[in-house]
């Protein structure tokens, strides 16, 4: 957490091989840092992934060999269910890494099954694994094993579109491993037995993460439960196995059944053949697409009402905000929770731990990233406008006041935000806050 928000404020203006303008921190991993960054050159939002783990080390060496595989790994795939690569480099002077990747409006399975808290309909699940049936196979077919399936490497755009993300453990078929002694490449809760016994893996393997991220989406719950510790998972996962589920719920027995010939421990007792998977999916998934976009959308709705209701006063009173609490104190109280860990989600940010974004913005890069935000809704960027406004105006009101233009001005693009995406309520009760400003500005009164 305090990696994330400092990364945060000290990324902001930072150019990327003088072409990418790091906008926000999107990830942080064991291989390198996401950022959402600015083409400018083309002019459009793009995800960069710093490989930092190959910073400086010279090309001769296992880190760079991984970020050439994940480069030929992108490059060789052309389908709309998995994330497209558009440049790779290196960033001088520190020599480092990176890919550039396309953005996606959306969020991820991880994020959305900790909103849900619980199953989704075997339906919308089908729907989604369909997705990830079609994103593999056009892997597979290209040669690359993603090795990595997971909930957060699992991404849904707003209409429903399943993206495989994330190739950092990728292997082209037909090259050697990449593997040292005693570390663990991967997430266990996700992870195949086989890569666990250090195990070549093969195709079954990511048709083992397959099968845990629907046994997470059915049953609401992590393969292996509330175990963290690595080596509780993993003997677990190499004993009794991903549980069945329990008697009395919604799944239906065909899918019970695919679910559990998914999570076989032995590879070779998995299904093989993945247009039967699939077959059997779209069978299973008949209905489930227009309920999984609205459920998307209403995440999507949700989450940008809630930033909103947290950076915008109920009342007319302005609140106090705490510029120099302590970091250390402010991240004490952020919500973080071990399912989160184990779902790739992330912790959540607190109230304090946004004061402390707050706390290092001024009125010109406000007045910079509500610009931004203006640029991301006109795109239809929704989600993200929205979040960089739920910052942005807390900083204008404290920082220039409740009547300042730029601060009207974030407030009104935050109901159209909310507007767009179906909180009409909440967009109406802000349009009319705005509004009441405006009109004493224009008439000087101040009721």
């Amino acid at each position: 957490m305090a990696d994330r928000g400092g990364a945060r404020s000290d990324a902001r203006e930072r150019v990327i091989d003088g072409r990418y303008r790091v906008v926000d921190l999107l990830g942080r991993g064991g291989m390198g840092t996401v950022y959402e960054a600015e083409d400018e050159q083309l002019g459009r939002r793009v995800a960069v992934k710093l490989l930092t783990a190959v910073e400086g080390v010279g090309r001769d060496n296992e880190a760079w060999s991984r970020f050439v595989r994940e480069t030929r790994a992108l490059a060789r795939i052309d389908h709309p269910g998995v994330v497209t690569l558009y440049d790779s480099g290196v960033h001088e002077p520190s020599g480092t890494p990176y890919l550039v990747m396309q953005l996606l409006e959306g969020i991820s399975l991880a994020e959305l099954m900790a909103a849900e808290g619980g199953p989704l309909p075997p339906s919308e699940a089908c729907a989604v694994a369909l997705g990830m049936v079609d994103s593999l196979a056009a892997a597979h077919e290209a040669g690359v094993l993603h090795r990595d399936v997971k909930p957060s490497n699992v991404g849904l755009t707003r209409d429903g579109r399943v993206v495989l993300q994330d190739f950092g453990l990728a292997r082209l078929a037909g090259e050697g491993a990449i593997t040292r002694t005693g570390v663990i490449m991967g997430t266990p809760q996700f992870m195949a037995p086989e890569i666990m016994r250090g195990a070549l893996p093969g195709p079954a393997a990511d048709l083992y993460g397959l099968g845990t991220c629907l046994y997470l989406m059915l049953s609401g719950e992590l393969p292996f439960r509330s175990a963290v510790d690595v080596g509780a998972i993993i003997e677990r996962a190499l004993g009794a196995g991903v549980p069945e589920f329990a008697a009395g719920t919604a799944v239906p027995p065909a899918l019970a059944r695919l679910v559990e010939g998914l999570c076989r421990q032995e590879p070779e007792e998995r299904p093989q053949d993945l247009a039967e998977v699939h077959r059997l999916l779209e069978q299973l998934s008949d209905g489930g697409t227009a309920p999984l976009v609205e459920r998307l959308a209403r995440n999507v709705r949700d989450s940008a009402v809630n930033a909103t209701r947290e950076s915008v006063p109920l009342d007319e009173d302005l609140p106090e905000y705490d510029w120099d609490e302590p970091v250390s104190q402010a991240l004490s109280h952020s919500r973080y929770d071990s399912r989160s860990e184990a779902l790739g989600a992330g912790a959540t940010l607190s109230d304090a731990t946004r004061r402390i974004v707050l706390g290092s913005m001024t009125e010109d890069n406000a007045l910079s990233r509500q610009r931004e935000a203006v640029n991301l809704v006109q795109r239809g960027q929704l989600r993200e406008a929205s979040q960089m406004l739920s910052v942005v105006v807390p900083v204008c009101l404290s920082k220039l006041g409740p009547d300042h233009p730029t601060t009207l001005t974030s407030q009104y693009w935050q109901a159209v935000c909310l507007a767009r995406l179906g909180a009409g309520g909440e967009a109406l009760d802000l349009f009319s806050r705005v509004n009441k400003r405006l009109g004493r500005r224009t008439d000087g009164t101040d009721d």
